[in-house]
């Protein structure tokens, strides 16, 4: 049985996280049994999987790190105890991980390291141009010698142009079998016991409050839409955009500030349609789980989110980044469809392709080279 051991920064409920938590849950615990490092302590402001994971039986340890003293002494505590428990793959996610594992100091091991995002574009529009280009090309110098993968072949396409890296594909996942559509009685008793507004079509932004998920251009456009005062607007979330997000709201009652709500998928149930205005993702996790409970999705013309719909024909729902206007028709010209049909195809995407049990297969096999 090979030991897989995964250093993570922490357990924070994040899009990564969640993969990472569905990539466990499928493994073939006969041939490969789950240990996970976390280099600092969760942070009690944030929802975090640390009991998720347990409750799978999966060990966790924690270096309990600040960022500072895991640049002094992290390489040291990481092979101190990586040596301890006798790993045979080091599977990474996250810079501060691929810093400090380099392939020289462990030979004996397979190295996987999981890129998430087009990280230059993460890393500059969150630290600024020069500090997070910077950022990126040292992860990237990092990657040497490791098994790189990309989660989306976009991820892989940009990130293998710009610093001529060797990444190849797999596709993250959602356990399609966790994820349902929910009709009739059921979404309105879910509707009711959530305290949402009933006989209005619910549309639903789920995303950190940050520029790069630009949660401004979905309210603008909803607020601009023909149908803003028949519908209702969803956002799950919190981030440093949160006031700007409730001075642009109003007095609105038909737009929703719910901050972050532990149990996300309730809400994704209790919606109708999925909105998502990033101006960058990998691979978001929050889209995949809409299309897996039905919801028709609404997404800005970056390539991750061209990839979850590039197996149906024809789908109309794409829009211009920060261009709420056209968002504005497209949220218009959704209701007129007929629902069952678009729900049935993005439904199609999860059963088909994009699932956690096609992502943990093809890790199984990397890990067993």
């Amino acid at each position: 049985m090979k030991r897989i051991l995964y250093i993570v920064s922490t357990l924070k409920r994040t899009g990564p996280t969640n993969v990472l938590f569905n990539l466990i849950s499928e493994l073939d615990r006969d041939r490969f049994k789950p240990l996970i490092l976390t280099l600092s302590a969760e942070d009690e402001r944030f929802p975090s999987l640390w009991k998720s994971f347990k409750e799978i039986d999966v060990r966790i340890e924690s270096l309990k790190l600040t960022r500072l003293s895991g640049f002094i002494k992290g390489k040291i505590e990481l092979k101190k105890i990586i040596n301890e428990l006798n790993i045979d793959v080091i599977h990474i996610n996250g810079i501060r991980g691929d810093l400090m594992v380099k392939k020289k100091d462990f030979n004996n091991q397979l190295i996987v390291t999981t890129i998430n995002s087009n990280i230059y574009e993460d890393y500059t529009m969150l630290y600024g141009s020069i500090k997070g280009s910077i950022m990126a090309w040292l992860h990237m110098r990092s990657l040497k010698d490791k098994v790189a993968i990309g989660c989306s072949n976009f991820v892989v396409k940009e990130l293998n142009k710009k610093y001529r890296a060797k990444l190849n594909p797999i596709y993250n996942g959602i356990p399609k079998e966790k994820y349902t559509i929910l009709l009739g009685g059921d979404k309105i008793k879910l509707k009711k016991e959530l305290g949402l507004p009933l006989g209005q079509p619910i549309f639903i932004f789920v995303g950190y409050l940050i520029y790069r998920k630009d949660p401004i251009t979905t309210i603008k456009a909803f607020l601009n839409s023909g149908e803003a005062e028949k519908s209702v607007l969803l956002i799950i979330g919190d981030g440093p955009l949160m006031e700007e997000c409730k001075q642009l709201v109003g007095q609105n009652r038909n737009v929703l500030l719910l901050g972050n709500q532990p149990e996300t998928l309730r809400y994704l149930n209790a919606s109708d349609y999925y909105i998502a205005s990033s101006y960058s993702e990998g691979l978001p996790t929050s889209v995949m789980e809409a299309m897996g409970c039905g919801l028709p999705v609404i997404l800005s013309t970056i390539e991750p989110h061209k990839e979850l719909v590039l197996d149906i024909a024809n789908w109309d729902y794409l829009f211009k980044i920060n261009d709420h206007q056209m968002l504005s028709k497209k949220i218009d010209k959704i209701l007129t469809e007929p629902y069952e049909t678009l729900s049935a195809q993005c439904r199609s995407v999860i059963d088909d392709k994009i699932n956690s049990q096609i992502m943990t297969q093809n890790y199984q096999e990397l890990y067993n080279k």
